[in-house]
């Protein structure tokens, strides 16, 4: 009995141990993050803020469709916690719109890439990461980028890839939205990661 007992202890003890040299391996994925420019000011009294449709490489097109919808939806009905009386969608192509009216607008640009379902016979796990950028006008490089990372895991004996993909994709637009919102407010300043 004795024999047993001080295995157990020593296992205890290295457990212990190794708490402290796992733990930091634990928060080892990437985490949001918001660079602001050092010139950039929040907006103050413009009528019109584009929002350019977002790239998605390799990423399910129901999925960028609802991230890039809820993302618009969210800021139009947010928009009076910052200067900027409407965020419209541009649906021309930015070719067509040519470089030398958008440099003149204030805009919103963005990509979703890195989609990943991993699906084992019981569970799913789905990753995506994304940015999104804030022009200023007369600015040749965006004045904020705003990087988002998240993933769901799901057991599938409760909930569906389905349910979880677009309860992901609307849980992603909230975390950019809220994030561009904080930087455009000109009493706010950006949020850290919400999961």
């Amino acid at each position: 009995m004795i024999h047993g007992t001080r295995s157990i202890c020593r296992l205890v003890l290295a457990l212990l141990l190794a708490i402290p040299f796992l733990l930091p391996l634990a928060g080892c994925g990437p985490k949001p993050q918001v660079s602001l420019a050092p010139s950039f000011h929040p907006a103050t009294d413009v009528e019109t803020a584009y929002v350019v449709p977002f790239a998605g490489a390799l990423v399910p097109e129901e999925f960028s469709a609802t991230v890039f919808n809820d993302f618009v939806d969210q800021l139009n009905g947010r928009r009076r916690e910052t200067g900027i009386r409407s965020f419209t969608i541009l649906k021309d192509d930015l070719k067509t719109v040519g470089a030398p009216w958008l440099s003149r607008q204030y805009y919103i640009s963005g990509d979703i890439w890195s989609y990943v379902e991993d699906s084992g016979c019981c569970s799913t796990n789905i990753r995506v990461k994304a940015r999104v950028y804030i022009h200023e006008p007369g600015k040749n490089a965006p004045s904020v980028e705003i990087f988002v990372p998240m993933e769901s895991f799901f057991d599938h004996d409760r909930s569906t890839i389905d349910r979880e993909r677009d309860r992901l994709a609307r849980a992603l637009a909230r975390d950019l939205s809220r994030k561009v919102l904080d930087a455009l407010s000109p009493h706010g300043s950006p949020s850290p990661s919400t999961p």
